[in-house]
């Protein structure tokens, strides 16, 4: 088990076209990995390919989640399931927001989990 706190969590700057997006691992095992994200009014966390499965859930603020065409506005205290595949994914923040990523990894084809 492995506990964590959330307001308090170290955030460094996320690559990112516009300013205003930090972000930390607060978790990367097995097949979950947790992000926490805070985004200034404004802020992006920019278009990226991913396949994992991510849920993303509004501790603070609203964003709007976009994923290949599709886009949800949500706001705290609400969540977004992104499913997996070949999907681009972005946030942008309407306002201050803090975010909490969950990240589901595939298990390898080669793995125990994958053959059960």
């Amino acid at each position: 088990m492995k506990a964590f706190d959330l307001t308090t969590a170290p955030s460094v700057p996320v690559t990112s076209p516009a300013p205003g997006a930090r972000a930390a691992v607060l978790l990367d095992q097995g097949q979950a990995k947790v992000r926490r994200i805070e985004l200034d009014a404004g802020g992006t966390i920019p278009p990226c390919q991913m396949s994992e499965d991510v849920v993303f859930v509004m501790l603070r603020g609203s964003v709007m989640v976009t994923s290949g065409a599709d886009e949800e506005l949500v706001a705290a205290p609400g969540a977004v399931y992104v499913p997996g595949g070949a999907t681009t994914r972005s946030l942008r923040a309407l306002e201050p927001s803090l975010i909490l990523a969950v990240l589901c990894k595939g298990a390898r084809e080669d793995s125990p989990a994958a053959n059960a």
